[in-house]
């Protein structure tokens, strides 16, 4: 059973790190998903049921890219899990080496 805030990290590609913050905000599930690297902090996305995905969404940080082209969240609602999914793709620090990604960054029932 999550206790909430709930929070979970995930490796997504090129060394960027997705944390993932799931909150009780007026009776609703609420995600804010941060993007993080060693170049910086790229952008951060909430998500909740009123909006569950988002989507081409662009962060930079230096020369560092990472396109999200589809984030999507799923409540926790009894005895489905809870999930936030995200696909796209991010360079490496130097703007280099563009990486796809699809995968689910966090969970919880």
């Amino acid at each position: 059973m999550a206790t909430y805030p709930y929070s979970q990290e995930a490796l997504l590609v090129n060394s960027i790190k997705a944390t993932t913050v799931v909150s009780i905000v007026s009776g609703m599930q609420v995600s804010v998903t941060t993007f993080t690297s060693p170049a910086g902090d790229l952008g951060k996305i909430t998500l909740s049921p009123v909006q569950p995905t988002a989507t081409n969404v662009e962060f930079k940080a230096g020369a560092q890219k990472l396109q999200i082209d589809l984030i999507s969240f799923r409540a926790q609602f009894g005895l489905d899990s809870g999930q936030v999914t995200a696909s796209g793709r991010a360079t490496d620090q130097d703007g280099n080496n563009e990486t796809a990604f699809a995968k689910q960054i966090a969970s919880w029932s």
